[in-house]
């Protein structure tokens, strides 16, 4: 059984855990998340790319045969290349949310995911500063917030923040943010 930190009680209904970091194996992560009732936030990376590796596809597989679907989303870090090369074998899979690169969000991938049963997401690191009106390629379905730069350990930039709070007061979009989120950070 993998530890979850204690402080995720305190938050019912508004986490989802990251398989990223797991130490051990990233399904028995996946599962213990979704006993503890927490979504469970994969990322697949494009390694090739100069990125970390992420959750592999046979991983992702494995966790979606151990976890309820619904409750996975599937975070694609890459080009608009990559995420053409591994949709359609994330879509096979059925995950209740994928989100998508802001250069890599179209109506048509967002079509895909939808005709799959999941929920399409952008997810959101520079492409737009808060300041203004989302101008968003397509219409997501919700929007990531990265905290962090996709694809990396880093920890959480507090400026950040305001991004999220531009994301829930210019949008009726629901809004998550990804990455270095602690006990400290979760209440802000």
């Amino acid at each position: 059984m993998i530890a979850l930190a204690p402080w995720h009680h305190d938050f019912p209904g508004l986490l989802a855990g990251s398989v990223y970091s797991a130490t051990d194996s990233r399904v028995a992560a996946a599962q213990t998340l979704a006993d503890t009732g927490l979504d469970v936030h994969v990322d697949v990376m494009a390694v090739s790319e100069g990125l970390p590796a992420g959750v592999s596809l046979a991983e992702l597989q494995m966790i979606s045969t151990a976890v309820d679907r619904q409750k996975i989303g599937v975070h694609l870090i890459g080009s608009a290349d990559f995420v053409d090369a591994v949709l359609p074998k994330i879509l096979a899979l059925h995950p209740g949310a994928v989100f998508l690169p802001w250069q890599a969000f179209t109506s048509e991938r967002a079509h895909a995911i939808r005709a799959a049963g999941g929920s399409a997401w952008i997810a959101v690191w520079r492409e737009w500063d808060g300041l203004a009106d989302p101008q968003w390629p397509a219409e997501p379905d919700g929007v990531l917030v990265m905290l962090i730069e996709p694809g990396t350990k880093d920890r959480c930039g507090l400026e950040r923040l305001s991004l999220v709070t531009a994301c829930t007061t210019r949008s009726e979009l629901p809004v998550a943010v990804d990455g270095g989120v602690t006990e400290e950070i979760a209440p802000l």
